[in-house]
């Protein structure tokens, strides 16, 4: 039985929480559990200055690229990957969040060659996959769909499917030495993911650490990570005149986070939606008490409010309130540190999660599949995924491009020849 895992890199790509669960996951899986394992990244740029792909090389861990590049169209991308599957015998595809993997579904069922996929978020690109691979044409659905939170879970339940449905969260490792807070010492809180506006809301969230700080002077504010609005946050924090107790930094790499995490003692998220962030669960392993804002997701489903952490009903006065209740009440801080890694330790390790992982694996030893025959031509229909969708135009939309681009040299070109005919009438 020989699986491939898929995902997508790029260069920088640092913050990405699903690429830091399949470093864990696919390593262990192949030294603990056995499994014949191949990853499968997508990727742009160059190969050498993707984090991940350098990761797995540097494991010597088995993988394969396609180079999105040179590799344009979707439709391409998903004929290489069947390559891929035929030439390597690979049993079971799991597509994660790549597209190609996803669409890869209604070319692999035939052959009995089940595909997996895994849903991270409730965004408009996941709403997307679960309405096209969950809930649409037999022919799309895919074998198994396994959610990270079982408020996404709830969602691919919301209409009949074919497709197997499981919560398996992505997992964290446990870590051995937590978190500690001295009497006297200040309070620290830090942020680390995506730097975005999407979901994220790193701006708000920005101006919360700001308020928080000049309310309370025993705060210290740190925000690690990367993305398109981290000019913005500097803006932001120095116009708030907060640069004292506010800070950025770059992301860090996921082995590296999780001991700047120990350094501190409060996670936050301030996320419009959430799926179940990993940065959350390396947080509580940590024995860091999560105070979170989050809109929408399955962040309720891992913080116990009043227990192992807060769940706070707004960025501003609510948030603070809890900020100093912990800075007036260290027992409280230390009883709900110790409550956040009895919950990872319980419910969210990596040895539990890995486990229901090789268990969802080992269904499909027994299938009996067909040899693989590739389609000469691929031919993807219905409507765009948020991201990631690059279909080949077919002929009308690329003679309408072409007009469009092309109008005014097609105008000047006409018009003298119809002058020229109302000459010689």
């Amino acid at each position: 039985m020989k699986i491939l895992f898929c995902a997508y890199d790029r260069p920088g790509q640092i913050a990405s929480g699903p690429n830091a669960w399949l470093q864990r996951l696919v390593p262990d899986l192949i030294s603990n559990y056995g499994l014949d394992i191949q990853t499968l990244f997508v990727y742009s740029g160059e190969s050498k200055k993707c984090p991940t792909i350098s990761f797995f090389k540097n494991k010597n861990l088995p993988l394969q690229l396609i180079n999105r590049d040179s590799c344009n169209y979707v439709e391409d991308q998903v004929k290489e990957l069947l390559n891929i599957v035929k030439r390597e015998y690979i049993s079971i595809v799991v597509a994660n969040l790549v597209v190609p993997a996803l669409y890869a579904t209604q070319y692999l069922k035939p052959f009995n060659i089940p595909v997996i996929g895994v849903m991270h978020s409730s965004d408009k690109f996941y709403k997307g996959v679960i309405a096209k691979f969950i809930h649409g044409k037999t022919k799309n659905q895919l074998t198994t769909a396994v959610s990270v939170s079982g408020y996404i879970n709830t969602i691919c339940r919301s209409k009949n499917t074919q497709t197997q449905l499981l919560n398996i969260p992505c997992g964290t490792p446990e870590v051995k030495n937590s978190t500690s807070l001295d009497s006297q010492e200040i309070l620290k809180v830090i942020y680390a993911g995506r730097l975005v506006k999407e979901a994220k809301q790193v701006l708000k969230l920005t101006k919360a650490f700001c308020d928080a700080s000049k309310v309370n002077s025993n705060l210290d504010f740190s925000i690690y990570g990367d993305g398109d609005k981290e000019q913005s946050i500097k803006a932001l924090i120095e116009d708030q005149k907060a640069s004292k107790n506010v800070m950025l930094f770059k992301a860090l790499p996921p082995s590296q986070i999780i001991n700047k995490m120990q350094e501190h003692h409060v996670f936050t998220l301030m996320s419009d939606y959430e799926g179940m962030p990993i940065a959350l669960m390396e947080a509580m392993a940590c024995g860091l008490v999560p105070v979170c804002y989050v809109g929408e997701g399955g962040v309720d489903e891992i913080i116990e409010h009043g227990v192992n952490g807060f769940i706070v009903k707004n960025r501003g006065e609510d948030y603070q309130e809890k900020l100093q209740l912990l800075v007036n009440d260290r027992s409280l801080w230390e009883t709900m540190s110790k409550n956040a890694r009895a919950t990872i330790q319980q419910k969210y390790s990596s040895k539990i999660i890995h486990q229901k992982w090789y268990e969802l694996l080992n269904q499909c030893k027994d299938v009996k599949q067909k040899p693989l025959r590739i389609s000469l031509r691929i031919k993807l229909k219905g409507p765009l995924l948020y991201y990631g969708d690059n279909r080949n135009p077919n002929f009308k939309d690329r003679s309408t491009r072409f007009l469009k681009s092309n109008w005014m040299a097609f105008r000047i070109f006409v018009k003298p020849r119809a002058r020229l005919r109302e000459l010689f009438k």
